[in-house]
Order: structure tokens, then sequence, then C-alpha cells
């Protein structure tokens, strides 16, 4: 997905989640495992990347810090049509020790890894887990290039409801069993 590189408008992309308990609210920011995004951008000094939560309560990650650092292996200036580097991927977590992607832009391109937010993640709490979560990215300077190769949230696997397995009783005379018979249909009894 091309980032444009238009000041005055930003670019958002959004996942529906439908499938965790009904009426269930972040409230726990550990449950929230991580923000993740593949994505290339040649000036990581003009993004600013937040998320927004169903009820509209969002953090910010990134604020145009790092100057001219590159995310992933992005081409540098834009190019008619836009034509996508590398993507590298980048994640956010409530757990990570490291610093944020201006902490750590003295590496060029910045490393592929988890970083923290620029604001707490903690703002998070009280979302619904369920609904529409929008990831947000605007690119305020001109003259260069980016592109989301894609991106994802990463909640506790305890969040989700238990999944029901089933596992059948196979055979020619259990309930579980289907067959089918006719001239056509040759049956194996033992592998029936």
């Amino acid at each position: 997905i091309y980032l444009p590189d238009d000041q005055s408008a930003g670019f958002s992309t959004s996942l529906t989640f439908t499938q965790l308990e009904p009426g269930a609210i972040l409230t726990d920011i550990n449950d929230l495992l991580g923000v993740c995004v593949s994505m290339e951008h040649s000036f990581m000094g003009d993004l600013v990347i937040n998320i927004t939560c169903p009820n509209g309560q969002s953090v910010i990650f990134h604020q145009q810090g790092g100057g001219g650092t590159f995310l992933g292996d992005a081409l540098d200036g834009e190019t008619d049509p836009p034509t996508p580097g590398i993507c590298w991927d980048y994640c956010w977590s409530p757990s990570a020790t490291n610093g944020t992607w201006a902490d750590n832009a003295f590496t060029n391109p910045l490393p592929a890894g988890t970083y923290e937010s620029l604001f707490p993640m903690s703002q998070l709490i009280g979302c619904p887990l369920n609904g529409t979560w929008t990831f947000n990215v605007a690119d305020l300077w001109g003259a260069d290039d980016g592109f989301i190769c894609a991106w994802h949230i990463d909640f506790a696997p305890d969040l989700y409801p238990e999944l029901t397995s089933y596992t059948p009783d196979l055979g020619l005379s259990t309930l579980d069993s289907a067959w089918w018979s006719g001239p056509d249909v040759n049956i194996d009894p033992t592998t029936p």
C-alpha cells in the first residue's frame, strides 16, 4: 500500500475484530502483545504513526524523530508510478525496553524489531477488543517514498474464546461416519 507523500492528508488502514469475547475490553496492557507493521520509507523523520482503537482512544508510536533514517530497504525519492522498496517488520510492544524508533535512529536503516512507543501504550486501556482498529501514518514532508506491505495486532491468546475441537470416530458402523455405496464405489474395509 503506497503511503502518499501528501502533507495535507494522512493514510489509514483498518482491521476489524469480531472473534473476541463480546463486550471484552482491554484491561491489562500486557494483553496487547504488540502492533506490527511491515513497511519501508526513505525518511523516518517526517512520519507520525499512531493507532486508534474502536472507541477512538489512540496512542502515538512515532512522531517525526530520527531524521533521515530509512525504514526497510527503501528507495530514495519518488518514482512514477510509485515503486516499493523492500519492507521490513517493525513492532511496538508495551514490554519493549530498547527505546523508541528515534532512540535507535543511529543505525541506518532502522533495524527490524520491536520498539517502545513514543507515548505509553497504556493509553489503550479501556479499548473494546472487537471493532475496527486503525493504523494511521502521516507523511509530513515531501520528496520521499514509502509503502506499507502489511500490519497486524497481536492480542494475548487467552483473550480469544476457547476453541471447540471435534475428533470423529471413523468406521462403517459408528454414528460419526458417512459412506457411499453403489455400483461404481469400491469400499476398502481397512480404511473406512
